[in-house]
């Protein structure tokens, strides 16, 4: 059980990353770490427990952070530290698994090519992850002098060894396959001053533990002995008077990274949408791409531009999320139902056709907030071996909001009516992937989709507040 939640959050205890998407800084580093000498550990974790980036709220005329820097922790991790057996037992058995672990990968659709074993990072076969460090800064050099002062002098001599480093540079606001990216996000209630139209307001509780969520009910946070925390640093929990709420304020972050293949994509929708004489169709080939994404590359939603792209309705904060499907699209001859965006937020189309609030509702119970940053591996040489994104999620309930959307919309061949086909983007198994473009009279089938994104590594990671960071520190 959890203690009860303030009526306000607290946004000096809630880390940076679960409320501001770090929007002006381009740079980012994350550096998976493992821990080998517990006491030093803790001592580092002290060192920066005042560097990490809380949800603070700024003035709109104060400038905004040049850098950033949060933190988050495996099961493992906080094991070596000194939290005890029965607080970690206390942590969704999904999280004490770990997204390698065989059940997982079976829900998650992490199998073949996209398996574990193959992983850079994360899997069976690399080294264990205990902690990530996420470095964020407005340039190159910012982002350096942030690592410098995180580590102090190096990481073995902070007790932690790194295991795997990601660096993420962002050019525009666009995913490397050329759309938009970041465009639907839903809002904490309290969190924030000014909501967007369209944008879904949802209880703290969805992202963050030990508050109300979406169904009403509190969300369990782990807690530890009163006697583990003898400074009171963290906040009693009220259904359990000897217990301190770990937990509170804490969140669950997703990491995957995700590899996607630009030039087969633009190489399938030539193939795809060549004329009857074999030259090329560009206009095609793009309508192709927006019936497969749901938007336009400008982020235009083809619900409300269903013919061409309009690039002033897709940078448009105010009019680019604010639609719905059940009024005007029900059917998918728009934005055909299986698109990656549809099934990504079904919002008030996924049942009840004649209640779309109720829909609404259904799909709101399943929401993440991404976080997600392209990369690009390049070799000795400077050239490009590898590009893709950085998928950050974070949620409160890893079955109930990530692995959901994963199983049960993205990877699901009955989807909302469909029939033996999934996400066009993500999850065909080799070349045999299918989307359905509603019309009339005559529906089009495009087959032969491609594996277009496979896993390169991934963690399920646990974000304390700030104070249990700080509990972490100095637990005997």
């Amino acid at each position: 059980m959890s203690m009860k939640p303030a009526n306000h959050l607290d946004f000096h205890d809630i880390q940076g990353i679960v409320i501001n998407a770090y929007g002006h800084l381009n740079h980012s580093r994350f550096v998976f770490l493992k821990i080998t000498d517990a006491q030093a550990a803790k001592r580092w974790l002290a060192h920066i427990a005042n560097q990490i980036s809380s949800a603070e709220r700024r003035r709109g005329e104060d400038e905004p952070p040049g850098s950033q820097t949060n933190v988050a922790f495996s099961l493992s991790g906080m094991g070596k530290l000194g939290l005890p057996p029965d607080t970690l037992s206390a942590f969704p058995r999904e999280f004490q698994m770990g997204m390698a672990a065989p059940e997982r990968s079976r829900r998650l659709g992490d199998l073949g090519d996209n398996a574990p074993e193959t992983w850079q990072f994360g899997g069976p076969n690399t080294p264990n992850i205990d902690l990530l460090l996420m470095l964020y800064g407005r340039d190159e050099a910012v982002l350096e002098q942030v690592a410098k002062r995180a580590f102090d002098l190096s990481p073995a001599s902070n007790g932690v060894e790194e295991v795997s480093r990601q660096t993420s540079i962002r050019q525009d606001a666009n995913e490397p396959f050329g759309f938009r990216d970041g465009v639907s996000q839903p809002a904490i209630e309290g969190a924030s001053d000014k909501v967007l139209p369209g944008q879904s307001i949802l209880k703290a509780g969805e992202f963050l533990l030990g508050h109300i969520d979406e169904y009403g009910d509190f969300v369990p946070a782990p807690t530890v002995s009163r006697e583990l925390d003898p400074a009171r640093i963290m906040p009693l929990d009220s259904s359990q008077p000897a217990r301190s709420s770990f937990g509170y304020n804490g969140s669950f972050l997703v990491f995957r990274k995700l590899a996607q293949d630009v030039e087969g994509f633009r190489s399938f929708l030539d193939r795809a949408t060549r004329n009857a004489d074999g030259t090329s169709n560009p206009d095609r080939a793009k309508l192709l791409s927006a019936k497969m994404i749901g938007r336009w590359p400008s982020g235009a939603p083809l619900t409300l531009a269903p013919d061409k792209d309009d690039p002033e309705l897709g940078k448009s904060k105010h009019r680019n999320n604010n639609f719905g499907f059940a009024a005007t699209d029900l059917d998918g001859f728009a934005c055909p139902v299986g698109s990656h965006i549809r099934r990504a937020n079904p919002r008030d189309a996924l049942a009840f056709p004649s209640k779309p609030s109720s829909s609404l509702a259904l799909s709101n119970r399943h929401r993440i907030i991404r976080r997600g940053r392209p990369y690009r591996d390049v070799s000795k040489s400077g050239q490009v071996v590898e590009q893709g994104i950085f998928f950050i999620a974070i949620n409160a309930s890893l079955p109930r909001q990530f692995e959901f959307i994963q199983q049960s919309w993205l990877n699901n061949p009955k989807f909302n009516g469909l029939h033996d086909e999934r996400d066009p983007l993500s999850t065909a198994t080799t070349s045999d992937g299918m989307l359905t473009i509603q019309a009339k009279p005559v529906r089009e089938r495009i087959h032969g989709l491609p594996r277009f994104v496979t896993v390169r590594g991934g963690a399920y990671l646990f974000l304390p507040s700030i104070r249990a960071l700080k509990f972490l520190a100095q637990i005997r």
